[in-house]
């Protein structure tokens, strides 16, 4: 992902005249089909420190640059080697990176990300520990008893599972 030559194709047929996917949140798909992330000139820097004790410098180091792409529902793919950028990339995508050193655009639905998104969505990152002992369930009762509101009430935690779990196709396993 570091590479500018690794890009995503929009198709010009699914563009709006802005050049953004003609997808809109009125559109009745959106609501029942999930909504069309895709992003444009994404380009991340950080700063490291390189050299020995007495003579360290900070460089920049780039890390994404200028990578485009979009996200529809249903199964999406990130592929590339190792130190290629696409924890980065996902990161970038679910709003869990640090502005500074980052540029470009992440729409939702043809529209920039609300400021409350990364509240809205959720992300496994990629070191992240479930325990194996726990069935499916009791981790993610786990994991609403962390993320939901402390105000929400226990029955409407358990609503907001089984309906994670129906939607993962796992209700019957």
């Amino acid at each position: 992902m570091s590479s500018s030559n690794d890009q995503f194709c929009i198709p010009l047929s699914q563009r709006n005249t802005d050049g953004l996917p003609s997808m809109t949140s009125s559109d009745p798909k959106t609501c029942t089909e999930g909504a069309v992330l895709s992003f444009h000139n994404v380009c991340y820097r950080v700063k490291v420190k390189s050299g020995f004790l007495l003579c360290r410098k900070t460089v920049e180091k780039e890390i994404l640059s200028n990578v485009n792409g979009i996200m529809r529902p249903g199964l999406n793919a990130i592929l590339g080697p190792t130190g290629s950028g696409k924890s980065s990339l996902l990161d970038v995508l679910a709003a869990r990176k640090d502005p500074h050193g980052l540029s470009g655009d992440v729409l939702i639905n043809g529209v920039p990300q609300p400021a409350n998104f990364k509240c809205n969505s959720g992300y496994v990152v990629q070191d992240d520990v479930v325990m194996g002992t726990l069935t499916v369930r009791e981790n993610l009762q786990f994991s609403a008893a962390l993320r939901l509101p402390t105000t929400m009430k226990n029955h409407e935690k358990n609503e907001r599972i089984n309906m994670v779990i129906k939607e993962l196709g796992l209700d019957k396993v």
